[in-house]
């Protein structure tokens, strides 16, 4: 009976479309419909072309994806169940071929895409899913554009790909999945003339960029990862509409170019001092391009990147995503008041609901667990747990029900949220959300960050009835944290924190940070225990 209640809180949030679509996909199977008519397209010198990634690949073959390096052995790797799904996926990616060093490596380029043509037959394995296609078509014509030379096998692979997609379109899934199809397609149809491709591109990206890209300027996954790499797909889809500017409509170009400032703007905020990302719901470092790369891309493309003054005492209140990020004297603290996700794909969350980040100087402090992978195990239902980050766990629950590798049952809702900057610089944010509780009972979780030039104060309430609670904060490893007759001290290589936990029930926890896919790092854990229905701690620190 649990588990139909369960498949029931998940399904229920879907769009008809998506059930819909998940049948048509059993019932009609994608096929090629085009052929190429083997004329040579022309490029355009209007093109500005980046560099985005590190490289992946060497001329020995050794292969370096998630932290994970081996040497790839065709044909089978294509297709190596003994790997991860996710691995594999990135070995038919080729985000190599706009790698560091891809001028070097151009003849190995070619001859690994014509052992991808020869070695992947249409329709079979990972190479022909719908996302990895959306990518490789992407990099492959991004190449090309920046000067890569295809010859007709490869043109013609390249479309034959292209118009396998457009009668494959994720539109089961939707989100970013759905995303990065229509804008292969554009990719596609703007370069080989087919208007098929490029009018359900442009149709269905001016229908998704409202959808997809919120007020504030955020992606509606709601995680900073995914945000910039879907920042990174709107500066594409603007760089080829201004190399072709007569094949693409001027509706989809302004849409485009009026609110990647927003996007801009919202990295900025939601980016931790020292360049990288914060870990709320998916997302990590070393995934999407670097914050100063994708800086790089927009300032080529014309855009003004406008700097957070950090040593001001300010608020930021994303509010469309629910995300506050505030600074006082070159400090930085970001608050997850926010829903998981869109209700109908929220497979990227976690369940980290008034969770926080916290930054001293450009040295990351509390830090959320973080995400080293995506298969069905212990460790990634693990870290998607309350358990996992810096807010509260009431009765060993979940305050949304995660479940799966993307799966959400029941989740949370923030009920009430403000912030507030008084005139002696005290910053306060406050939230409250509703998933601990239920018709049969369960309370409700509020808390307010006070937090200062030198302190920052956490106070959690919890409104109904419980049996036991616990609040955690996780430590970046770089500090060196003790716990002594609970007095907590953590040293920083500029900073000293402190904190005074007498008459709390405190216990310092040997945990992990996994601050990129296939990495981690031991971290301590503070877990401090609710004797009653509130909860206070102050941190003061000082830096040197």
């Amino acid at each position: 009976m649990k588990k139909i209640i369960l498949f029931f809180n998940t399904l229920r949030f879907l769009k008809w479309q998506q059930i819909y679509f998940r049948v048509v996909r059993k019932l009609i199977k994608p096929k090629i419909t085009e052929i190429f008519n083997g004329v040579d397209p022309k490029r355009s010198v209007n093109w500005k072309h980046i560099t985005l990634y590190e490289d992946y690949i060497n001329h020995d073959l050794d292969v370096c994806f998630l932290n994970h390096t081996k040497k790839i052995d065709l044909p089978t790797d294509w297709n190596n169940k003994s790997l991860s799904k996710l691995w594999v996926y990135n070995l038919h990616y080729f985000e190599d071929l706009l790698s560091l060093n891809a001028k070097k490596k151009i003849e190995l380029h070619k001859e690994l895409l014509d052992c991808w043509i020869d070695q992947n037959p249409v329709g079979f394995g990972n190479g022909w899913e719908p996302y990895t296609l959306s990518l490789r078509i992407v990099n492959i014509l991004k190449a090309w554009l920046g000067g890569f030379e295809l010859n007709k096998k490869q043109f013609n692979s390249t479309f034959a790909q292209a118009s396998y997609l457009s009668n494959n379109l994720e539109k089961h899934l939707l989100g970013n999945h759905y995303f990065v199809n229509l804008k292969a397609l554009l990719f596609a149809g703007t370069i080989f003339g087919n208007n098929r491709w490029q009018g359900i591109a442009e149709d269905g990206l001016i229908a998704e960029i409202p959808e997809q890209i919120l007020d504030d300027g955020s992606n509606f996954e709601l995680s900073p990862m995914y945000h910039s790499l879907i920042l990174v797909d709107m500066l594409d889809i603007l760089n080829l509409s201004r190399a072709f500017s007569s094949n693409i409509s001027s509706e989809l170009t302004s849409m485009v170019e009026e609110r990647i400032p927003k996007m801009l703007a919202f990295m900025e905020s939601m980016a931790h001092p020292d360049g990288g990302v914060s870990f709320f719901n998916d997302s990590v470092d070393g995934i999407a391009p670097a914050k100063d790369k994708i800086e790089i891309y927009a300032k080529e493309l014309g855009f003004k990147i406008n700097r957070i003054d950090s040593k001001k005492y300010q608020i930021i209140d994303n509010a469309s995503s629910g995300y506050i990020c505030s600074t006082a004297d070159n400090n930085k603290l970001i608050f997850d008041a926010s829903a998981v996700g869109p209700d109908y794909i929220p497979g990227h969350a976690h369940a980290d609901t008034l969770s926080f980040e916290l930054s001293i100087g450009k040295q990351r402090v509390f830090v959320n667990s973080g995400t080293s992978e995506y298969g069905l195990s212990s460790l990634r239902h693990n870290q998607r747990k309350t358990r996992s980050h810096n807010t509260v766990e009431v009765d060993g629950k979940d305050s949304s029900q995660v479940w799966s590798s993307f799966r959400v049952a029941n989740r949370a809702k923030i009920i009430a949220r403000n912030a507030q900057l008084s005139q002696d610089h005290c910053i306060v944010l406050n939230s409250s959300h509703n998933g601990y509780k239920s018709i049969f009972g369960g309370c409700i979780h509020s808390r307010k960050l006070t937090f200062g030039k030198n302190s920052l104060c956490v106070s959690d309430t919890l409104q109904g009835k419980f049996k036991y609670a616990i609040s955690r904060f996780y430590f970046h490893p770089d500090s060196i944290v003790n716990l002594e007759d609970n007095l907590l001290s953590v040293k920083g290589s500029k900073f000293f924190l402190q904190s005074n936990l007498s008459g709390l029930s405190a216990s310092l926890v040997n945990s992990y940070w996994y601050y990129e896919f296939g990495s981690e790092k031991p971290n301590k854990m503070l877990e401090l225990q609710f004797d009653k229905s509130k909860l206070d701690v102050v941190f003061k620190w000082s830096k040197h």
